[in-house]
């Protein structure tokens, strides 16, 4: 991995860390860390990991272990300009930890439910999806409740929480960053237009073909 790339993105890696850090945040780990990816581990106990590691120029792959070395979450990220962008979740199965290793994808609409009714509990959040659905009539949108509900009964509690979590502060971080962006639009076209009613009422302005002879 070039070290020039990895330096460019450092202001977006930090990005990334700040969804996964809680009460307990990640300390780089320089021992970890190489040219392929940076490790960062909790002061608390250095065997949880969170590994960022760049797949490409414009991609990302976060991981976080626990205290065994298994991977419980795998994240991927697309670096557009200054903005890091969740494209891809995924969260060890609890029953995982018996059998093989299983993760559980989990798709755009699912991940807006957890944002839109997610707790601060894995039964808090599982009974705010639960109490929309007598509500809803559309069946595709009553499955994707049901199928959203069915994949977090399947984590642990505490791999549930930290994925709320998560979810919450990067799409919080997502929304904050579209109405800059917009802003910043409407305020481009704001400079445009102003300068060409400017250029409409300067008379310096106009050609030498307008001027008086």
């Amino acid at each position: 991995m070039n070290k020039n790339l990895r330096k460019n993105n450092v202001p977006l890696f930090s990005q990334i860390l700040d969804y996964y850090s809680t009460n307990d945040n990640y300390i780089r780990s320089r021992i970890h860390s190489n040219a392929h990816h940076t490790v960062f581990t909790k002061e608390s106990d250095k065997y949880q990991w969170l590994v960022l590691e760049q797949k490409s120029q414009y991609e990302v792959e976060v991981r976080q272990t626990d205290n065994h070395g298994t991977i419980t979450a795998r994240d991927h990220y697309e670096l557009t300009g200054n903005f890091a962008k969740c494209v891809g979740v995924e969260r060890l199965c609890d029953d995982a930890y018996m059998h093989a290793n299983f993760q559980i994808s989990f798709n755009t609409d699912e991940i807006n439910l957890i944002y839109q009714y997610g707790g601060q509990s894995k039964a808090e959040t599982c009974a705010s999806l639960s109490a929309i659905l007598p509500q809803i009539k559309d069946y595709d949108t009553k499955q994707i409740v049901n199928t959203a509900l069915k994949k977090l009964n399947s984590l642990s509690e505490k791999t549930c929480v930290e994925l709320t979590a998560t979810i919450k502060r990067w799409k919080l971080t997502e929304r904050d960053h579209s109405i800059r962006s917009k802003l910043r639009q409407v305020k481009g076209a704001c400079l445009v237009k102003a300068g060409e009613q400017v250029k409409q009422h300067n008379p310096h302005s106009r050609g030498k073909g307008n001027m008086a002879r």
